[in-house]
């Protein structure tokens, strides 16, 4: 887990996963203790980068066969955009 924050320093997240798709969409999988999602579950929070950036709910199932990189190694994996480490 790593912690990323809006680069306004008005949102903080904990970024649990990070995942490419074929079509180079990234998703951020997000742990927020408010919310009742799991990491075993289908659906994750997520912040995705695509054709615009934003939170949403993902089917893990849905994305499977387009997954082209998943890790849960951070370290190596840069912010997304507008946002940075902390």
């Amino acid at each position: 887990m790593r912690k990323m924050q809006s680069k306004n320093g008005q949102t903080t997240v904990k970024v649990t996963k990070h995942i490419i798709l074929q079509n180079f969409w990234e998703y951020y999988v997000v742990d927020d203790d408010e919310m009742e999602y799991n990491e075993k579950d289908d659906i994750q929070f997520v912040y995705a980068i695509g054709f615009a950036q934003e939170f949403g709910s993902v089917s893990m199932k849905e994305i499977k066969p387009f997954i082209v990189s998943e890790t849960k190694n951070l370290n190596d994996v840069a912010p997304a955009p507008d946002w940075m480490w902390i």
